[in-house]
């Protein structure tokens, strides 16, 4: 299913909403989700995921044939949400999200972005007894602005995502994920899957001092494959290794 996500006709899948709105994880939940709901496949009361067809039928996309060929035999809740979300499908998930512009290179924030910002104050309080101090403020303001950081979702993507609403219950994966709640219900009641079970999903690690500009405007999107850069060069490898993992994709906004 896909939403309208602007009066422009930006249309954002449930998987494209929730790499935006919390990275290569959410995806993969997001994909998980939509085939529990088709009745592809089924989870167990511990925890275990498996296809109810011995192939790939009823599969739309690349990535639900990938998890569906992973559930052949059944696998472990979280253990088959962090393949996928390494998987060579999600890695080109994101490459298509970057090339409609809704994702960009990230930058991190540097810690001392405001000393710039405070040196080109003073310059320019300095220029006004001494002009040629004026010089100076492009400069420092130019520092201050490299050093800021940037989110992966560019404003194209976040005005997407704004247009996505938790109309069923796929979408509120999407943007909530299967450990959080949506409309003050918890979004695993909508799946009748036990806390136990969801749960098992861990929840993502944030370092002290470490929070990127990231986290903040695209809605907690992925830090979010700044290992692969602009083009497909680091994401397209099968492993994913470099792209789609928790490790480098993952561990970005606050969305999980």
């Amino acid at each position: 299913m896909e939403t309208p996500a602007t009066a422009q006709g930006t249309w954002l899948s449930a998987e494209e909403a929730g790499f935006l709105k919390a990275g290569p994880r959410r995806a993969a939940e997001t994909v998980l989700a939509r085939l529990i709901d088709t009745g592809l496949v089924r989870v167990s009361r511990d925890g275990l995921v498996s296809a109810v067809h011995q192939d790939d039928h009823g599969a739309t996309t690349s990535v639900e044939a990938r998890l569906l060929s992973h559930a052949q035999t059944p696998v472990r809740f979280d253990m088959i949400v962090q393949s996928i979300a390494r998987s060579t499908e999600i890695a080109d998930l994101y490459r298509h999200l970057f090339s409609r512009r809704l994702m960009q290179v990230p930058r991190r924030r540097g810690e001392g972005w405001w000393f710039s910002l405070a040196v080109a104050g003073l310059l320019t309080l300095a220029g006004f007894v001494s002009p040629p101090f004026f010089a100076g403020v492009p400069i420092a303001l130019c520092f201050s602005f490299l050093q800021y950081g940037r989110s992966p979702v560019t404003k194209a993507g976040k005005a997407a995502l704004k247009q996505v609403t938790t109309h069923d219950r796929v979408h509120a994966v999407a943007l909530h994920g299967f450990t959080g709640k949506a409309g003050g219900r918890n979004v695993s009641e909508l799946f009748e899957l036990p806390q136990s079970v969801v749960k098992m999903i861990p929840p993502k690690s944030r370092k002290p001092g470490k929070r990127s500009h990231s986290d903040g405007g695209g809605g907690g999107a992925a830090s979010s494959c700044s290992s692969c850069g602009t083009t497909s060069s680091g994401c397209g490898s099968s492993s994913g290794s470099s792209c789609g993992g928790s490790s480098s994709c993952g561990g970005g906004g606050g969305g999980d």
